[in-house]
């Protein structure tokens, strides 16, 4: 029997033999994914995997916190031909970003002065989009089976958010749907309303002056985005037991598992990289 070390160590490597991923050829929604140096192999599989099950190509949009190397925007150009990698300069520079924040300060602040780098989530996505919906997607996380209920979102342009085992909010808001996370959502360019983050913003340095330069971090794009999902229409939270999260079992029924933060980030490769590997999964995308 195969032991961890091989899916911890080998493994995950061979993503990078399959075959490239042609991007661009389904119109009308867009793939999101921000990610980082120290996470590139787990976003090649979580695209890969995305992608084969998905059966559609619809563009992708590889956000770079900063750290990625040239080597690594070659390699995501080569292996999802028809992306575009967006370079963390380039983001800060981009004069739609700009313009879009240069009215509401502190979500200004938030993005261009505060090192947080999940607000290029919230703001960055829609401003450098170019098909009216978008499908986010964390590094750390796998599909091994059709996603049916998100193709069906993306064709009738329906929200939807992936489910949270617990409520991980910086903050409560009126509306806000309860136990929700960002690492897998969609959501129309016009639902998120910068506006409302703004206010949302302001209410939470009201309530605490003090923080106003120290709460930047933690779950607040997790809250913000929630709060935007929460009064978006025709809104689809995604069924926790098939869309799944941290240390759930994967089973026949599991669509994706989400591999958080919160001590299950080394299960994406002892349980998620084995049972792809037990599916075939590497093979079926072989050259």
């Amino acid at each position: 029997m195969t032991d961890n070390r091989y899916y911890t160590k080998q493994f995950p490597l061979a993503i990078y033999d399959s075959k490239p991923v042609p991007c661009g050829e389904t119109r009308g929604y867009e793939v999101h994914i921000l990610t980082c140096e120290r996470d590139r192999t787990m976003a090649f599989w979580a695209l890969k995997s995305f992608y084969h099950y998905l059966d559609e190509r619809p563009p992708l949009v590889v956000h770079d916190d900063g750290s990625l190397t040239e080597e690594s925007v070659r390699s995501f150009q080569d292996h999802f031909p028809g992306c575009t990698v967006v370079r963390a300069d380039r983001a800060d520079a981009d004069s739609r970003l700009r313009e879009a924040l240069s009215a509401l300060p502190l979500c200004e602040l938030w993005r261009f002065r505060c090192d947080f780098q999940l607000a290029k989530k919230l703001f960055d996505f829609p401003c450098l989009s170019a098909e009216p919906f978008i499908v986010a997607i964390d590094s750390d996380i796998l599909f091994f089976r059709k996603p049916l209920e998100i193709l069906e979102c993306v064709r009738a342009s329906v929200p939807f958010m992936s489910s949270d085992y617990q409520d991980a909010y910086e903050f409560d808001a009126p509306g806000l749907i309860p136990r929700l996370n960002s690492g897998l959502f969609g959501l129309r360019g016009v639902d998120f309303d910068f506006r409302l983050v703004e206010t949302l913003l302001q209410s939470a340095v009201d309530a605490s002056p003090a923080r106003r330069f120290q709460f930047w971090k933690g779950w607040l794009e997790q809250t913000m985005l929630a709060c935007l999902f929460s009064r978006s229409a025709g809104r689809r939270v995604l069924d926790l037991s098939r869309y799944q999260i941290s240390s759930m079992l994967i089973g026949d029924e599991t669509i994706s598992q989400h591999f958080v933060n919160d001590g299950s980030r080394s299960a994406f490769f002892s349980w998620g990289l084995r049972r792809l590997d037990e599916t075939g999964f590497l093979k079926a995308v072989s050259p």
